[in-house]
């Protein structure tokens, strides 16, 4: 057998190497989810981050397939194999010995298994009923490199199937593409920007606080919490910590102590307010 040099696009290499660091950057959003069930005490909604574990997890061993399985394709297709038969003596085709490997198929296979990882995701980012804020991702940074990056793995691929003249498996997984990308739009929150909120013209939240906020060390429900203070910077009335958590969708005990790590860590002033925001006219 003669040995075919390797091709001279790059694609199943980019796709391999985007699926490793989606592998990679899973691991902080399913320690933070591992660590949060840990600390939960309501029963139905430590199920739910329980489950959303389990999607994570699934995704973790999916990935593992895939990247063997493009690793594959990339061999067989440098070497040169695509479904050869064997030869009787007068040189013709000899199927009974079967053939050797087939990269489109086996890419094929490995664009269904992408699919399936997009799905097991959205699946762990599902809204419930009772408690549809948990629907987002605890590291935020993370989760949206994962889905660009599983979304530009599965772009890689379908140029290849394209290249291979499958014209109908890329038209299969084209609306995984926006499903990842409106995944990513609404799971992936961060602190948003200050003209969003109501009255915004009046609120002034210092750079130090932003930085607080986006701090690793800082848990999604003290970031909730004090996103909320924000938003109500300049109320005389102090809300009881049961309405905050109502309005949040969590339990009070939560709020309650998201409050006391806000205050030790320097944040929270003792009268309910946030260091570094500023209602009003623009202080000196």
């Amino acid at each position: 057998m003669t040995e075919h040099p390797a091709p001279d696009d790059n694609r199943l290499p980019h796709a391999v190497t985007q699926l490793v660091t989606v592998f990679e950057q899973l691991g902080a959003e399913h320690k933070a989810l591992v660590d949060e069930a840990e600390k939960t005490t309501a029963k139905e909604r430590r199920g739910t981050v329980n489950r959303m574990v389990d999607c994570i997890t699934q995704a973790g061993y999916t990935l593992n397939h895939i990247v063997n399985m493009l690793a594959t394709v990339h061999g067989l297709k440098v070497l040169g194999i695509d479904r050869q038969f064997s030869k009787d003596a007068d040189g013709h085709d000899y199927s009974p010995l079967n053939s050797l490997g087939y990269p489109g198929e086996t890419l094929y296979e490995a664009a269904g298994h992408i699919h399936a990882v997009a799905h097991t995701l959205g699946k762990a980012y599902t809204p419930t009923r009772k408690h549809p804020s948990l629907a987002r991702a605890r590291c935020p940074q993370q989760m949206r490199t994962v889905l660009a990056s599983l979304r530009s793995a599965l772009e890689s691929v379908c140029a290849d199937l394209a290249a291979d003249q499958d014209v109908e498996a890329v038209d299969e997984y084209t609306p995984t593409l926006k499903f990842l990308s409106e995944l990513e739009d609404r799971v992936c929150r961060t602190v948003p920007a200050q003209g969003a909120w109501p009255s915004s013209e009046h609120v002034l939240v210092s750079t130090e606080l932003w930085r607080g906020l986006l701090d690793a060390g800082i848990g999604h429900v003290e970031r909730d919490v004090a996103m909320w203070l924000m938003c109500r910077a300049g109320e005389q009335e102090q809300r009881p910590t049961d309405k905050i958590a109502a309005q949040l969708d969590y339990d009070q005990s939560e709020v309650d102590e998201a409050l006391m790590k806000l205050k030790e860590i320097g944040m929270l002033r003792d009268d309910g307010t946030l260091h570094g925001v500023h209602y009003g006219p623009v202080p000196a």
